[in-house]
């Protein structure tokens, strides 16, 4: 069981938040979209999701309605990690189940403090 699945389809970003989040000592898989992220989350619960919304075959809001529906996933923290700044994606993710919702140019100053809090 790895501490955190990323669900993030760009590569370039999927690393330096897996550096990121390696540098702090946590385990960290990959999974560049999201249908193959809730069948990985589902096949092998992380302690933590960190989830995109843009992604290709299933969006974040898709993979997070799915994730808290479902009995064995309902129960593991997600932490959406994306551009959208709008109120209404916030609003969205928080209704849909979601722990946190962090934009990414503020993800060096907050995600590990984000992550910590949640899965303590």
């Amino acid at each position: 069981m790895s501490d955190i699945l990323l669900i993030e389809d760009s590569q370039s970003q999927a690393m330096r938040f897996r550096l990121m989040l390696e540098r702090e000592g946590y385990s960290v898989d990959i999974v560049a979209d999201g249908a193959a992220g809730w069948r990985t989350a589902c096949a092998d619960p992380p302690r933590l999701i960190l989830l995109d919304i843009d992604l290709p075959s299933l969006d974040g809001f898709q993979v997070l309605g799915r994730l808290k529906r479902d009995r064995s996933t309902s129960e593991i923290p997600v932490v959406m990690l994306t551009h959208r700044d709008n109120v209404s994606s916030v609003q969205r993710a928080i209704d849909l189940g979601a722990d946190d919702y962090l934009f990414k140019d503020d993800a060096p100053y907050e995600l590990c403090a984000s992550i910590a809090q949640v899965i303590h």
